[in-house]
């Protein structure tokens, strides 16, 4: 009888301290992160001034470098992999820009980074911290560097200029 009560003491101990655990955890993309502001905000500024369809180029070798590092078993080619994760990225911010949103002057913009981790998701491609930053600051650079009518008119990031 006792083991039975001091293993539910324990149980309901741990039930009360669960959330307070799960607070105390880092998220691995948040926005609020320090380091992931750090990157994200270095690389936003290391492709001011890059021609956007440069800007295509480097999001395309860092996903293939994302798809690179983390294959699963089963999962498509990388090329494949980086397309669709391209296609994916691109209608996603397509969704969330063109439909009468107006942008938001955050930086680094919640839904931008939600769309990243939500292509990485459909590509299953195993994203850090560090590559959600990175990737987000490309993607938000693109979205920057076009009028809205011209992002929401693309077909592809191949027609990016």
């Amino acid at each position: 009888m006792r083991i039975v009560t001091a293993s539910l003491h324990s149980l309901a101990a741990l039930t009360l301290l669960a959330p307070v655990l799960l607070l105390a955890q880092p998220t691995s993309s948040s926005p609020d992160e320090a380091r992931f502001r750090e990157i994200y905000q270095r690389q936003y500024n290391a492709v001011k001034g890059v021609a956007s369809d440069m800007v295509v180029m480097e999001l395309r070798d860092r996903i293939e470098l994302v798809a690179s590092r983390g294959s699963q078993v089963g999962a498509a080619s990388n090329d494949r992999r980086v397309r669709g994760f391209e296609s994916a990225l691109l209608q996603g911010l397509q969704a969330a820009h063109c439909q009468g949103a107006t942008a938001t002057a955050a930086r680094p913009s919640p839904a931008v980074i939600e769309k990243v981790n939500s292509a990485a998701t459909a590509q299953r491609l195993r994203t850090e911290s560090a590559d959600v930053a990175e990737v987000s600051a490309l993607a938000q650079r693109l979205l920057d560097s076009q009028p809205r009518e011209r992002w929401c008119a693309l077909k592809s990031l191949d027609d990016i200029r």
